[in-house]
């Protein structure tokens, strides 16, 4: 189990593979996944006061690496953990989110899908890429998200962190479980390594989903590059420019982090 005197901060983008990656953090160290509490609508990722530790335990949640943040994080010695994913599919991802009221069946719906059904998925795409304002219902667009990878990043520059992405964690799961478990100081033998492997696939969470009733609208679809067949080259722009206007130095921070693909488009983008 992991050393307590060096507690762990796992913090992802919403959409980001969140739940695959607890997973792979609960078999690798042996604590159990704590959020802070979660109330529908009333979430703030950048509350600093939602960061604590508990004995046995690891932080998860999709909070902003605020300055306060950060301070909190270096004054405990803490590990952080840091999930990014394709931009790209990170809309479409939260297109269905909203669209089809995922979590709802483990009382988490955000319950606005009736917004989306009165509009096209063209609409709601682009909805999602620029906001949308109602009643109850604000969403800023991808700005923020966009924001908070990059603030991941500038943190990771300045303080030891783990940081993977979507893909890595998916495509190249082995090796990410023994990066992951190194930066824990945690020896791991093959056996280990592939039964996390296998715990943490998306068909077998899926499937322990499916036989517990709740939770399996979390898991929709499980691969990458989904942008292609979903989004059009308006949208591609739209977002191209919100990669622009609310980070304008992500696309080198990614560079030295290795995590280019997170801005990587599928040339095969639908026409208009």
């Amino acid at each position: 189990m992991q050393n307590q005197k060096n507690p762990i901060a796992f913090l992802s983008v919403f959409k980001s593979g969140t739940e695959m990656m607890k997973r792979v953090i609960q078999d690798v160290t042996g604590l159990l996944p704590l959020e802070p509490e979660i109330i529908p609508g009333k979430v703030n990722y950048r509350d600093s006061s939602q960061l604590y530790f508990q004995n046995g335990c690891f932080y998860t949640w999709h909070l902003f690496p605020t300055p306060e943040v950060q301070q909190k994080l270096i004054e405990t010695h803490a590990r952080p953990v840091l999930l990014l994913r394709n931009i790209y599919d990170l809309v479409v991802s939260m297109y269905y989110h909203f669209a089809n009221n995922i979590d709802a069946d483990i009382g988490r719906g955000r319950n606005v899908d009736h917004y989306f059904r009165e509009m096209s998925k063209k609409e709601g795409l682009s909805c999602i890429i620029e906001g949308i304002r109602k009643p109850d219902f604000l969403w800023k667009g991808i700005g923020p998200h966009l924001q908070h990878m990059e603030l991941m990043l500038q943190f990771s520059e300045r303080y030891p962190c783990f940081v993977t992405s979507y893909e890595n964690i998916t495509q190249q799961k082995s090796g990410e479980v023994q990066r992951l478990a190194k930066f824990f100081e945690i020896p791991l033998n093959d056996v280990q390594v592939q039964s996390i492997c296998c715990n943490s696939c998306f068909n077998k969470m899926k499937a322990n989903a499916d036989r517990k009733i709740l939770g399996v609208s979390h898991f929709r679809r499980g691969r990458s590059g989904a942008h292609a067949e979903e989004l059009n080259m308006v949208h591609i722009a739209k977002i191209q420019h919100a990669i622009k206007s609310y980070s304008p130095h992500l696309t080198d921070l990614l560079d030295k982090t290795h995590l280019a693909h997170v801005l990587n488009v599928v040339n095969s983008a639908i026409e208009l």
